[in-house]
């Protein structure tokens, strides 16, 4: 396993890849295109909600793959839509490597950047397109100067087919991560590239293939405003296409999530046509084997993990309150400063954190990235929305409408103070709001910073639907509370007082 991380210039050229360069074809070739997205480093499978059995995951997706290629041969090209370095604790943790050794082991073609391939920032982006043997796809991205970031296509030759392959990733990609990961970079229109593109390989090769991370819908979009592609292999809206989406003569697929399938586009081409296909979603269950060459490299990757879960990131002299009695009734010193840290992270005006959220407490001295771990289990990211005073108000009398009662969605705050009378008419408990010390203005608009689970009226908060999203940073908010151990070394107690009950 190779610890060390190796950095690489932004490439600035198309890479034409080829295997002894041979005449266009004229004759009927077959080509089977094996597809993933959206795997947010679920290297092992899961078990989703309600579900009896686990499902998913790379490690058995591996030996489907391994099956097909035993089928088919050199004939088997496989690409993988964006969003796979980032989501899970073995892979956030180790800024996606492990990902990146999984899909070597696999033995990727090819990868179009996700927004949530951005979230560990420029830096660590290009230590993992050193690492990887496949290449990176953003033809729509650059510098401020104009150069690319990563490829913008490649040409492969498959079974005699000379293969183009142009990748491109939502527009909005600054929206969908942590702006200062995609500082100095341009994120032009992914349609009028890939279209523009596609017009200038038309020529060169036999079968033409968007990988795309722009979502279904403008999958739809690009297949009409650019007929030169044959193939579009979606991601980043997680959709499921059990059958291909014929748009104009274009074929559009998506395989979901999590690896929870392999997408399988079986192709006969013949004349720079396709004559015939095949298409399935072959489902990755509890009873798919798990590859060993994968499952050992994951094996590696967990045992750094526990040692990586006991990593003194802090020490502190203060006892950390979060109890679930108490963070679902008021304040505490551990919800202020989680709901501190969150605030400070994207420079939000306030912040919310949902006391339900807050699974643990943690005592004095020495603190563990294992200690933020259990405080803090759910995959929550730190997401930063606008909103009127109106909004927040009654963001705030959503808080607080079951006190004394304990209440999941009861808000630990920072930023401003309230009082709170439980016994008041309902819509009229808080009362007496400041944000920074000024009285909350009805109109005026503030950002918060909150978790991905309330922006999305998770806890019954239909009202932060209201706001506008600014940011959807796809970073772990556990991961932002490990930063702060880390960048402080004595963490102390925050200023009290924000939430007053009075009778």
């Amino acid at each position: 396993m190779r610890m060390n991380s190796r950095r690489s210039m932004f490439a600035m050229v198309l890479v034409i890849v080829t295997v002894l360069s041979v005449s266009l074809s004229t004759w009927a070739a077959e080509i089977v295109i094996l597809h993933t997205n959206d795997v947010h480093g679920r290297l092992v499978s899961h078990m989703p909600q309600n579900a009896e059995n686990e499902i998913g995951g790379m490690v058995r997706l591996a030996t489907l793959v391994e099956e097909i290629r035993e089928e088919y041969g050199d004939k088997v090209l496989l690409l993988d839509a964006g969003d796979a370095i980032h989501g899970t604790n073995v892979v956030n943790l180790f800024g996606g490597l492990s990902a990146i050794e999984v899909m070597n082991t696999v033995g990727y073609d090819a990868f179009t950047l996700g927004n949530h391939d951005f979230n560990y920032g420029q830096d660590v982006l290009l230590e993992r397109m050193a690492d990887a043997k496949f290449p990176f796809l953003a033809a729509n991205v650059t510098t401020e100067s104009g150069s690319l970031v990563g490829y913008s296509a490649l040409i492969q030759e498959v079974d005699g087919l000379r293969v183009g392959i142009i990748g491109v990733i939502d527009e909005e990609t600054p929206v969908l991560t942590h702006p200062k990961n995609v500082e100095g970079l341009v994120f032009h229109d992914p349609i009028e590239i890939a279209s523009s593109l596609a017009k200038r390989l038309r020529g060169e090769v036999d079968l033409l293939i968007a990988l795309t991370h722009i979502g279904y819908a403008n999958d739809v979009e690009l297949a009409k405003a650019a007929p030169e592609f044959d193939v579009i292999v979606g991601g980043h809206s997680h959709t499921i296409l059990e059958d291909a989406v014929d748009v104009g003569g274009v074929l559009i697929v998506q395989s979901h999530e999590y690896a929870n399938n392999l997408g399988f586009l079986r192709l006969v081409v013949e004349d720079k046509k396709i004559v015939k296909y095949e298409r399935n979603l072959i489902p990755v269950t509890h009873t798919t084997p798990k590859n060993a060459k994968v499952q050992a490299v994951v094996d590696e990757w967990d045992a750094l993990l526990q040692e990586r879960l006991n990593q003194v990131i802090g020490t502190t002299e203060v006892s950390w309150d979060g109890e679930r009695a108490n963070v679902r009734t008021g304040e505490t010193n551990l919800g202020n400063l989680i709901a501190d840290v969150m605030r400070d992270a994207v420079g939000a005006d306030i912040a919310f954190m949902n006391g339900g959220g807050i699974r643990a407490s943690i005592g004095s001295g020495d603190v563990t990235v294992g200690d933020i771990y259990t405080v803090l289990p759910f995959d929550n990211t730190l997401a930063l929305i606008q909103l009127r005073g109106m909004d927040i108000l009654d963001a705030l009398e959503h808080s607080v409408r079951l006190l004394p009662e304990q209440n999941g969605g009861f808000m630990q705050v920072s930023g401003l103070s309230f009082e709170v009378d439980p016994n008041g008419f309902e819509g009229g408990r808080v009362l007496n709001v400041k944000v920074n010390g000024e009285t909350l203005g009805m109109n005026k608009l503030y950002t918060v910073a909150t978790n991905d689970f309330l922006a999305a009226g998770g806890d019954g908060y239909d009202v932060l639907k209201n706001g506008t999203l600014l940011a959807d940073t796809g970073i772990m908010l556990r991961d932002v509370v490990v930063d702060y151990f880390l960048e402080n070394d004595q963490v102390r107690e925050p200023e009290a007082g924000r939430i007053v009950i009075v009778n």
